[in-house]
């Protein structure tokens, strides 16, 4: 079979890097103005959405030629990147790519080439959202111009910019929801810590605005799934070369139960008994069951059974004691995407190398900024929650 043309291999490496620098600017026009392409945006919008792109590409560059420059250091033959555009017309919430990937051509050979290169990427893109933060809450405009600007109606409706809690109290009383962005702890201690006035820094809602904050938060979020201590995911080869590759695929099992946990609570406890109830419950109860098929080795369903009804136990107990807390099908869509297509356990290398101290101090510094750039809420809907309340707003 003939090898493709490194000329036609190049082309396409530029062709979705042209096409992620297209839908990024259009994500980033929309999220900047508040218009969304075929509604109200205009393509004279178009170009305010540069700083968002430019802030996006280049935290995804970074971070696969931090893979990529390291793979070459070590002899082992990889791609250049693959950007992946994303966009869906009409939704007006897009961030226009889910990423990039470099694609290995062939294994490392060691523990340590594994942990090498698996690391390298996000710590420098890693550095890049701190200066992203960092400049974001360092150039704060005045909240007022710049919200007002994108919501006047606010004005009439708040008689300026709304808190949190005002909005919630606005949107449940009109039967409506919006989105909020969520938070870490890095981008809590950011906004406590670098924000000159607090008043200036932008309520959650309102976040997606601001391109530098916005794409500091996401590219976070980012880092922190690809630290995931799960098979081949960077974090798992981070776990791979600091605990070895058993313990590591203990580790693995585990983030995919809290994974599931935190995704799946929220079944339990509806507040409508009905067909579509009961069905949406019997379809997460075979998908736990699914999931923990892969999590155990063997294939002792009574295991499986117990380990998947412990798993309902506990997620009915949360919902009972955290009634607000609702089901995540972000992270339910990621553990199937786990079990399925990344794996839990880690290849093995053919030289098993144990760490020297300068790489196992990377590695804790990863499991640190995991822990710093996690947040188990995202993107998160405010305002009213129960389906059937804004059918009845809808019909109004």
């Amino acid at each position: 079979m003939k090898s493709r043309p490194k000329i036609l291999t190049y082309l396409i490496h530029l062709a979705l890097f042209g096409a992620a620098w297209f839908t990024t600017m259009l994500a980033g026009a929309e999220l900047l103005t508040g218009h969304v392409w075929l509604y109200d945006l205009e393509w004279s919008h178009f170009w305010e959405g540069w700083p968002y792109s430019v802030a996006f590409l280049t935290f995804l560059t970074f971070h696969e030629f931090g893979h990529y420059f390291t793979a070459v250091y070590h002899k082992v033959r990889t791609s250049l990147p693959y950007y992946i555009p994303i966009y869906i017309p009409g939704i007006g919430f897009n961030i226009g790519s889910m990423g990039a990937v470099i694609s290995l051509k062939q294994v490392p050979g060691t523990t340590r080439k594994f942990f090498d290169i698996g690391i390298a990427g996000p710590l420098a893109g890693f550095v890049v959202s701190l200066f992203l933060l960092g400049y974001g809450f360092t150039h704060l405009p005045p909240l007022e111009d710049k919200i007002l600007a994108i919501h006047p109606e606010y004005v009439e409706q708040f008689g300026g910019v709304p808190t949190e809690a005002e909005m919630q109290t606005f949107l449940e009383e009109e039967n409506q929801q919006a989105v909020a962005i969520g938070s870490s702890l890095l981008f809590e201690f950011c906004k406590d810590y670098l924000a000159p006035d607090p008043n200036r820094v932008p309520p959650p809602f309102e976040l997606m605005h601001y391109p530098f904050l916005f794409v500091g938060f996401i590219t976070l979020f980012f880092t922190a799934l690809n630290l995931l201590p799960i098979g081949q995911l960077d974090g798992g080869h981070v776990m791979y070369g600091l605990f070895g590759r058993r313990n590591a695929g203990i580790i693995a099992r585990l983030a995919t139960v809290a994974l599931l946990l935190i995704g799946g609570t929220g079944f339990w406890g509806f507040q409508h008994v009905d067909a579509y109830s009961f069905a949406m419950l019997g379809g997460y109860c075979l998908f736990t069951i699914y999931v923990f098929s892969k999590i155990f080795r063997d294939r002792r369903w009574h295991i499986i059974a117990i380990g998947a009804g412990l798993m309902f136990g506990l997620q009915a107990v949360l919902k009972f004691n955290f009634p607000d807390w609702e089901v995540n099908p972000l992270w339910l869509l990621y553990t199937f995407l786990v079990v399925r297509v990344i794996k839990l356990d880690h290849p093995p290398a053919r030289l098993e190398q144990p760490l020297d101290l300068p790489r196992k101090v990377l590695g804790w510094l990863a499991i640190v900024i995991f822990v710093l750039c996690f947040t188990p809420n995202p993107v998160q809907v405010i305002g009213v929650q129960d389906f059937e309340q804004v059918e009845q707003g809808i019909d109004q």
